[in-house]
């Protein structure tokens, strides 16, 4: 018995390192790998199970990939099996980010590299109006009112009204159902408190933590600029796992070295290890969440309307090389204008993986450095 079960441990373990480490682009991006595995190969779960278990996953706070490893883990070996699944989603893109955030500072600076990365940016820019695109897309299909002008409140509040992210968050959520910088020794109390909140209201997927990372870590404790946290934003997309954690490891390497990572990513995941153990518990004991499952549906307009909002700043970053509109807005940047138009027209059109425009839109960089 003891023996069958570390063999289950060790078969989660190492299936969802392998699926992290394949996961470029988060998001549901893990969702056919996981159902090839756990579904077709060791049919541990069912195709109707899967489906319930991403549907939790989506509607839950934190990293769809990590939530639905949680889920995955649970069912298999209760809490040890959720522990160990969360463990090898994670651990891949802590390596690599680490790694890549070593070698950070000593290139970012470089014109070939800065240029590259600017027009990554393009990219980025465009696969983030995709996703707002297809988010939106479902809530508009649905001709409810009431959603509709939740998603455009929520934009104007979070755009235009300053107003805050987790705020806007919880009066939605509600409305479903029915500041200081410290000092260096206590910069890792601030990069996990940061995180937690990032990690416990992001619901939605990785995407939908970006305006929560961006409140924190560039609006709020001024630890990245704007250019910073675009290139996060860059590499999260590039390498594999979830794009929420992959910026903590980032961020955090930056701010405190490898154990201000750890603090971070521990901080982002420790919410979703909380809840969704919880409600994998009440699914497999219920099997119904109806209460839950109002009161989140409530909040996707706002969390649609939140990743059109960071979009928007990181978009105007592409083209116009600043935060903000300059007071003449048809000074943009032609090269990076028609970058952004043809990744997204890709996008759109052959529904072609963020990875390869994201990576297209740096080669057009490296062949426009050397051309001009």
């Amino acid at each position: 018995m003891n023996e069958r079960r570390q063999g289950v441990y060790r078969t989660l373990f190492f299936s969802t390192f392998r699926i992290s480490a394949c996961t470029f682009g988060g998001g549901f991006v893990i969702v056919p790998l996981m159902r090839k595995r756990f579904v077709q190969e060791l049919g541990w779960i069912s195709e109707e199970e899967m489906l319930d278990l991403i549907a939790i996953a989506q509607s839950s706070p934190g990293a769809i990939a990590v939530n639905a490893s949680i889920l995955v883990g649970y069912h298999a070996a209760g809490i040890p099996g959720a522990l160990l699944t969360v463990l090898g989603t994670i651990l891949p893109p802590l390596g690599i980010i680490s790694v890549v955030s070593l070698f950070y500072r000593q290139f970012r600076d470089l014109p070939a590299v800065s240029m590259v990365m600017s027009f990554m940016l393009c990219g980025v820019a465009a696969v983030i109006l995709d996703v707002v695109i297809n988010m939106a897309k479902t809530v508009v299909q649905k001709k409810r009112v009431l959603p509709l002008l939740v998603m455009a409140g929520s934009f104007a509040a979070v755009r235009y009204g300053s107003v805050n992210i987790i705020v806007v968050i919880l009066i939605c959520g509600v409305q479903g159902e029915a500041g200081k910088e410290g000092g260096g020794q206590m910069i890792l109390p601030e990069l996990f408190w940061s995180f937690f909140q990032i990690g416990l209201f992001s619901i939605g997927g990785g995407y939908a933590a970006m305006p929560l990372i961006q409140s924190q870590v560039v609006d709020l404790h001024q630890w990245l600029t704007m250019t910073q946290f675009s290139d996060i934003m860059t590499i999260a997309e590039m390498t594999p796992g979830p794009v929420a954690i992959n910026s903590a490891t980032f961020v955090g390497i930056q701010v405190a070295g490898f154990p201000g990572a750890l603090v971070a990513t521990l901080g982002c995941v420790l919410p979703s290890c909380l809840i969704v153990t919880i409600l994998a518990y009440a699914y497999y004991r219920f099997r119904g969440l109806n209460l839950v499952q109002n009161a989140l549906a409530g909040l996707r307009p706002a969390v649609i309307a939140m990743i059109a909002s960071a979009g928007l700043t990181l978009t105007i970053l592409a083209l116009y090389g600043q935060r903000s509109l300059p007071p003449d807005p048809t000074k943009v940047d032609p090269a990076a204008a028609a970058i952004f138009v043809i990744a997204l027209f890709c996008l759109r059109k052959w529904k072609l993986h963020p990875l390869w425009v994201i990576a297209g839109s740096g080669a057009a960089g490296m062949v426009l450095y050397f051309v001009l």
